[in-house]
């Protein structure tokens, strides 16, 4: 896992409505498992070098700075209407990105308009997986790649969501298995890879489970 991971430092990513997890990246106790989830997509991105990747729920926009890294150019998507704040925060790193308000099942750029696809923390939340994928697929170009990510469902990670004050069930339909049999069968996606942490345990009792998915 990557260990070297780039996060605005703690006070300047804005927290755009009152579930955004920002403040966790930088707790003592939990925040190594949220910057841990953003060092798996690290990991699956690979060395290459994008010529443009779009995160699907950038959310605060904590994880951008690290993206710029990997492309040339970046964009993001999301629901909330605080990409001004975001697009300070970038700012005020050196960064921009093209950012939009909006839902994942209409996004708004043409056919092949990127390379990688970043999706991490929202599948979960959804039902309609496979037609979240189709327009990830849209929007990639063949041979780019999409790196999704997702809390793994067990008793220990139903035990936090129900700490946190939140209907495990009720927040997230899907299933960490439920997006990788969607990825699996996509027609337009290769799953190359899959990793999980912590690593040193299996899967099913693992935290947070993220998939590279090569676009045909």
């Amino acid at each position: 896992m990557s260990n070297d991971l780039l996060i605005p430092p703690k006070g300047m990513a804005p927290k755009p409505d009152a579930d955004d997890p920002v403040d966790y990246y930088y707790h003592p106790l939990v925040g190594w498992l949220y910057r841990a989830r953003l060092g798996l997509a690290v990991d699956l991105l690979g060395p290459r070098r994008y010529d443009s990747i779009l995160e699907v729920g950038y959310g605060s926009g904590i994880f951008l700075p690290q993206l710029a890294r990997h492309a040339e150019k970046i964009a993001g998507i999301d629901i909330h209407t605080e990409s001004a704040q975001v697009s300070a925060m970038l700012e005020r790193l050196g960064l921009e990105a093209d950012l939009r308000e909006g839902t994942l099942f209409e996004l708004p750029w043409k056919e092949g308009a990127f390379d990688g696809v970043v999706c991490l923390s929202v599948l979960e939340h959804l039902v309609e997986l496979d037609a979240a994928l189709d327009e990830f697929r849209r929007v990639l170009r063949p041979g780019g790649v999409a790196v999704l990510g997702f809390p793994t469902r067990n008793p220990l990670t139903d035990g936090f969501f129900r700490l946190a004050g939140y209907n495990p069930r009720a927040i997230h339909p899907s299933s960490h298995a439920d997006i990788l049999a969607a990825a699996d069968r996509h027609s337009g996606f290769t799953v190359e890879k899959r990793r999980h942490f912590p690593r040193f345990l299996p899967t099913p009792v693992s935290a947070y489970v993220a998939c590279r998915c090569l676009a045909r």
